[in-house]
């Protein structure tokens, strides 16, 4: 049949040949020999060749449980980049299942600027605890019952681990003062002026009510009180090397008892006194009953091994310890530089104490209503309780609660409050701290720590078990016990939001808005019992266009063969399939690995025939294309994290040579990308990285939060203001700029 020649169709196909011919002039780069001028800093800062432009780092970990159900039960084991009291201002790293015999074990990313993760464990009883993993300086995590291990860090030293006395050192039943035969009696009211190295003795049934001048220059003089010694308004001073000891069947009522230089008070019976204190090496022991309004210790200490009441107690010297080994009561104490321990039933009102040093010994208890912190480490050894029943303020950094290396000892605190006061109080070792009202910490700001292995549970919820003695108050149960455990399954996994902000102008640079295509990406992964994912959901957000030219936006599974993808569900199918083609599982057909089409089209996909600039110009905006993708796998994976999506645009249609892909730095192409590009460029215009500049510039950006783009034309350096430090030092300092826009 003859057919007629259609000159229309003719000038259509001429005008194809001269732009095929153009474009081949265009991707003809043997003349491309000159250096490409930097374009992100024209101010002659240079960035590090080895600079990956990622504010993001992963790390590899290993979670193992302290079973209690011998594998019977899973534990739910959740990572979040904050504090899990924030809510929805946590971000979840990564989520699994474990228990004996299974570890959890995978990878997470997370914001490079982050100095630890929280890890959250329900146990099949339904008890939740978190700990913190410091994971600053580290690329692997293994935290078991036993502590954890950092990479090649340690996360605690020898002066950081609770190691006070145990009660082994403890004296029990002391055996009562012997008064020397040749002590010479004291009676009456008079003042006996005593002679160096006698004794003196009120004997039982004796009341004295005169003063002993022990003060004279005398030494080794002992003086008994086996009856009764009462003057309310003297002060006795005890000189050098000098001693006072009640008998079990002594009694004395005093103003005050001094001792200058070392020598001694040695408290058997009953002593009431107004006022305690030392300003010298001297022993103060308590084996009876003893009272006094105020006790102050310089140099000098205390140990108490009867029952001991204080309405305040003081000290402000380092070389001063106070002991108890039986009941001690204060009302108030005011500890600066000195120790106390804690090795039988003591009971604080209010507990001030700068660079002090507490200690809790072994099946002892410190029960405190109200503490003011500063500077201060309490070590509570295994088996130790310390208890605040009011509300713990620490107001200053470095307070320390440590549990022991070994064994189990608990904090169980009713209220801390450490409101804006920067890393003021750790917890460590293996302690368990039981609290429901705790300052949380901030979104980016630590106001404590808890360093594993130490937990913190619900106040009502601890799990320490310790049996109860006459110096813990009963002790502690383990809440969860008759409890019927169930399995405590992960199955969905909110993973957050990250951004990708991209320039368009590849291999060419740009002007460095970072706007020219921004979408938000959300993963939601579902795993089986193995903790293997077996599907995933993209949630995606296109927020801006601020190209004149049509993008497409997809996203290489990096790792992930296009066959192992057994099906993608588009929700909005109008929006993909043409200038990608998709195969029959939904991937783009032709690729290695699997390629899932975002959009085909970016300014088509908000509704616009032509491409004017969206959302990046003052006074204009749109609502941003929201796309959900719903990827199954043939078989489940390892790991699936933010790190498996190569996200990249696509900045013109394929042509027979390939086509301009766009991809983050450190991320690699797909096999339709045109090599000739990458070829041609490299050494000119190009990195040995291809998504990267000669100069080490980038043409995309990700940040773990949703990116706040610049407007049109305006370079990001100048909208972060922290922006140029963090690129110039190769992303070790402000870490954080991507919140610090103008």
């Amino acid at each position: 049949m003859h057919k007629k020649f259609n000159f229309h169709f003719f000038l259509l196909g001429l005008t194809g040949i001269i732009l095929w011919c153009t474009s081949c002039v265009k991707v003809d780069f043997s003349k491309e020999t000159q250096k490409a001028t930097p374009k992100l800093f024209t101010n002659g800062a240079t960035v590090p060749s080895d600079f990956k432009w990622s504010s993001v780092k992963t790390i590899d970990f290993r979670v193992t449980v302290d079973d209690k159900f011998a594998g019977k039960y899973f534990y739910r084991l959740e990572l979040f980049d904050n504090d899990p009291k924030l809510g929805t201002k946590a971000n979840l790293l990564g989520a699994g299942v474990a228990k004996k015999g299974q570890d959890f074990t995978g990878k997470i990313v997370i914001p490079t600027l982050s100095q630890y993760v929280y890890l959250k464990q329900t146990s099949p009883v339904g008890i939740v605890s978190v700990t913190m993993l410091k994971t600053a300086g580290v690329t692997s995590l293994i935290a078991s019952p036993n502590g954890l291990r950092e990479g090649n860090i340690s996360t605690f030293s020898s002066s950081r681990i609770a190691s006070p006395t145990d009660s082994s050192s403890r004296i029990a039943s002391p055996t009562d003062v012997v008064v020397p035969p040749a002590a010479l009696p004291l009676t009456g009211g008079a003042t006996v002026v005593v002679e160096s190295g006698k004794s003196y003795v009120i004997k039982s049934g004796i009341t004295f009510t005169g003063q002993i001048n022990a003060n004279n220059g005398t030494t080794g003089v002992k003086i008994y009180v086996e009856g009764t010694w009462t003057n309310k308004s003297y002060t006795m001073t005890l000189g050098n090397n000098n001693a006072l000891y009640t008998t079990a069947s002594g009694k004395i009522d005093l103003n005050n008892v001094i001792q200058n230089t070392e020598g001694a008070f040695l408290n058997y019976g009953t002593a009431s006194l107004a006022d305690l204190s030392t300003s010298n090496q001297a022993l103060y022991v308590n084996y009876g009953t003893l009272t006094a309004t105020k006790a102050t210790f310089s140099n000098g200490s205390f140990t108490n091994f009867g029952t001991a009441t204080f309405q305040s107690l003081k000290s402000t010297t380092a070389t001063t310890k106070i002991r108890n080994e039986g009941n001690l009561t204060v009302t108030t104490a005011d500890l600066t530089n000195a120790t106390l321990e804690a090795a039988c039933y003591t009971k604080i009102g209010t507990l001030i104490t700068n660079t002090a040093i507490v200690n809790v010994i072994d099946k002892a208890i410190l029960t405190i209503t109200n503490v003011d912190g500063s500077g201060t480490k309490y070590n509570i050894a295994s088996g130790g309780i310390l208890e605040i029943t009011g509300i713990a303020e620490f107001s200053s950094n470095r307070n320390y609660i440590n549990g022991p290396s070994t064994g189990k000892a608990l904090a169980r605190l009713k209220k801390v409050d450490v409101t804006k006061q920067w890393q003021a109080i750790t917890y460590g070792g293996n302690l368990e701290v039981a609290c429901s009202d705790h300052t949380p910490n901030g979104e980016w700001s630590t106001y404590y720590i808890v360093e594993s292995p130490a937990t913190i549970v619900a106040f009502d919820k601890s799990t320490v078990v310790i049996a109860g003695t006459t110096c813990n108050a009963g002790g502690n149960n383990d809440k969860g016990a008759g409890t019927t455990p169930t399995d405590q399954t992960v199955s969905e996994i909110n993973l957050g939001t990250f951004s990708y902000a991209f320039e368009d102008n590849w291999p060419e640079l740009g002007d460095y808005d970072m706007n020219d295509v921004v979408v938000d990406m959300n993963i939601v992964k579902y795993q089986n019992t193995s903790n293997k994912t077996t599907k995933v959901i993209l949630k995606g957000s296109l927020i801006s266009v601020g190209a004149s030219k049509r993008n497409s936006i997809a996203v290489q599974l990096d790792g992930i063969p296009t066959g192992s993808v057994k099906s993608v569900t588009y929700s909005r199918i109008n929006l993909v399939g043409n200038n990608l083609k998709l195969g029959s599982n939904g991937v783009e057909s032709g690729q290695t690995n699997a390629v899932v089409t975002i959009v085909d089209d970016a300014h088509k996909a908000f509704g616009v025939s032509d491409t004017p600039f969206i959302s990046t110009q003052n006074g204009g905006s749109h609502k941003p294309v929201d796309v959900v993708i719903t990827i199954e796998f043939t078989t489940p994976l390892d790991n699936f994290t933010y790190q498996t999506l190569n996200m990249f645009i696509i900045n013109n249609t394929e042509n027979s040579t390939g086509r301009s892909e766009v991809h983050m730095v450190g991320y690699a192409a797909t096999d339709k990308i045109d090599k000739r590009l990458i070829e041609n460029m490299t050494g000119s215009k190009l990195s040995s990285d291809p998504f990267k500049s000669v100069n080490n510039e980038p043409w995309a950006l990700s940040t773990p939060i949703s990116f706040s783009y610049p407007l049109e034309g305006k370079n990001v350096k100048e909208s972060y203001t922290k922006f140029e430090s963090w690129a110039v030092s190769g992303g070790i300092k402000d870490t954080d700029w991507y919140l610090s826009k103008k």
